[in-house]
């Protein structure tokens, strides 16, 4: 019997007997499949799946929810809902997508179709923004070229003014300050960082890079510049307060960061393949560059990724493939369950009071119900993306008419095949790397770049060096000395370079910044065993405790 069999017999003999035991034993599986299979479609749950539920859905690992709630990594993992990119939710066929098959390969086809090569990424990072041929049912075009978007909201509005000013000025460099994320580090914490671990304010890089990098090949500068091997999971996410807004949420976020996202989940359904990753993406997929060969120079396969030019080379990232993901997510519910936050379910559990489960239309449905009922997180950016698409310099103001402009993006991208440029939303991103050690590195665009050839000839030579090249800021000034050269460098070889680091590197699997003091306090300590031990383990991790300089480190 196939899988895909199971899971519905599961589903239909559940609504006759209304017993997971009953509906296992005349099904013909086990008790534990039949009962992830009810959670996955939010028609059963009991306390302890609501506990690994929440837990799951905060981004805890198996590991610490099994510790946290002191049961088994099988029992956590017996009340977890199936993902779809578990074989037949637990057989031998594949996911929920994938039962689609022919809709899905479809879609897989047309995207590869869509992508480029790296000679027309280049050509293409060198136009701006839109043109009259991306547009042309959305556009009347002037005799001066001034596109002008046919819209209910902005009749008059210049594709030119649809982007943000610095994205039409074209930036060839951005200066990035990369800050590790430790607001729960104590004082008593930081003397230790600043004792053993060459900290002075905070353990922070300085990087340039170009301005079309994409995401995904930032993260692997990233992760060098920080010490760490691309051993673990990664995403990218925009603060709290972005996501609420441009999702139409109005929760406040509270201190700590946490807020209840209240935007609908089919307003999120219209921004997924824009700037968000769909739930159900497969890791094959998302990680198209995994491609690193036994004997090669690790040094060497890192700066292959993080160096330009920068292409695309998945595919259910493309807008045709992922929206679609999301709209068949959307309408394989028709009603979903309300969320209710976790410290309310523990209050009427204390009282001895019971909560009824409410339902509602996946239509009416928050981000946050959605996030409930399929364990899922929907705020991963996907990694597409150039960064001048997603961040803007800190000091511009603040667009007024940014949802108004992302809502007419999304009507034009909704009408095409190619993937439009998004529009930039933030002066800072949030960068998470191994999400059991929870590393978080906050990412703010502090200065743009811009350079124009110095020759004292008047005559532009075919072949230009970093040397030939004059630099700017983004307030017109001209940079120049060793930074200014440096910026130059990065624009010529297209390969990023940090200018500026305060504290050693860090490593793989210690623990997150507290593991890191911990570690730090043991080695400098008064065990030598412990300290001979957790030395080899460091040596091995790739960790030496010694200060690298800036231009090292990438």
């Amino acid at each position: 019997m196939e899988s895909k069999d199971i899971y519905q017999m599961v589903i239909e003999d559940y609504a006759l007997t209304g017993s997971v035991k009953q509906t296992a034993v005349n099904v013909g599986t086990s008790l534990v499949r039949a009962q992830r299979i009810l959670i996955t479609e939010g028609l059963w749950h009991s306390e302890t799946s609501d506990k690994v539920g929440e837990l799951f859905r905060q981004g805890k690992s198996v590991k610490q929810i099994a510790s946290e709630l002191y049961v088994s990594e099988k029992t956590v993992q017996a009340y977890l809902p199936y993902t779809r990119t578990e074989k037949g939710y637990g057989g031998d066929n594949k996911s929920y997508d994938a039962q689609k098959s022919d809709n899905y390969r479809e879609r897989m086809h047309h995207a590869a179709s869509l992508q480029m090569t790296v000679e027309d990424r280049e050509k293409e990072s060198k136009k701006m923004t839109l043109n009259k041929e991306y547009v042309s049912d959305f556009v009347s075009v002037t005799e001066n070229n001034n596109s002008t978007v046919t819209s209910d909201k902005f009749s008059n509005m210049t594709v030119n003014e649809l982007y943000t000013e610095h994205m039409n000025k074209r930036p060839e460099a951005f200066k990035l300050h990369l800050s590790l994320d430790m607001q729960y580090v104590n004082e008593e914490e930081m003397e230790v960082l600043k004792q053993y671990g060459k900290v002075n304010e905070g353990i922070t890089r300085d990087i340039i890079v170009p301005a079309d990098i994409t995401l995904h090949a930032l993260s692997f500068a990233i992760i060098r510049c920080f010490g760490w091997w691309n051993s673990h999971l990664h995403c990218f996410r925009l603060p709290e307060q972005i996501f609420q807004d441009i999702t139409g949420g109005k929760n406040k976020v509270e201190k700590g960061g946490y807020v209840n996202h209240d935007g609908l989940f089919s307003d999120w359904v219209k921004l997924c393949g824009i700037y968000f990753r769909c739930s159900s993406e497969d890791f094959d997929d998302l990680y198209w560059d995994d491609d690193y060969r036994e004997g090669e120079s690790v040094n060497s396969w890192f700066a292959k990724k993080y160096t330009g030019p920068y292409s695309y080379g998945g595919n259910i990232e493309h807008y045709t493939v992922a929206n679609q993901n999301a709209i068949e997510s959307m309408n394989f519910r028709s009603m979903i369950k309300e969320y209710v936050p976790f410290n309310e379910w523990m209050d009427a559990k204390n009282s001895g009071k019971v909560i009824e489960d409410k339902w509602k239309p996946i239509e009416e449905a928050t981000i946050e119900d959605y996030m409930y009922n399929v364990t899922c997180i929907l705020h991963e950016l996907i990694e597409r993306h150039q960064l001048i698409d997603i961040l803007y310099p800190v000091g511009l103001r603040k667009d007024d008419k940014l949802i108004e402009k992302i809502d007419l993006l999304q009507q034009l991208q909704a009408a095409k095949d190619f993937d439009f440029p998004a529009i930039p939303v933030t002066d800072e991103l949030c960068y998470e790397y191994d999400f059991g050690d929870g590393w978080k590195v906050n990412i703010t665009l502090t200065d743009c770049y811009y350079t124009e050839r110095n020759d004292k000839k008047g005559v532009q030579s075919q072949r230009s060096t970093a040397q030939d090249l004059k630099v700017f800021d983004m307030d017109n000034t001209e940079v120049e000395n060793n930074l200014a050269l440096n910026i130059a460098k990065v624009v010529m070889t297209r390969k990023p370079k940090c200018i500026d680091v305060d504290g050693m590197c860090l490593m793989d699997d210690v623990g997150g910044i507290n593991g890191y003091i911990d570690f730090l306090k043991v080695i400098h300590g008064n065990d030598n065993h412990e300290k001979r031990h957790y030395n080899a383990w460091a040596r091995s991790m790739g960790w030496n405790g010694r200060m690298k300089k800036a231009d090292s480190l990438l």
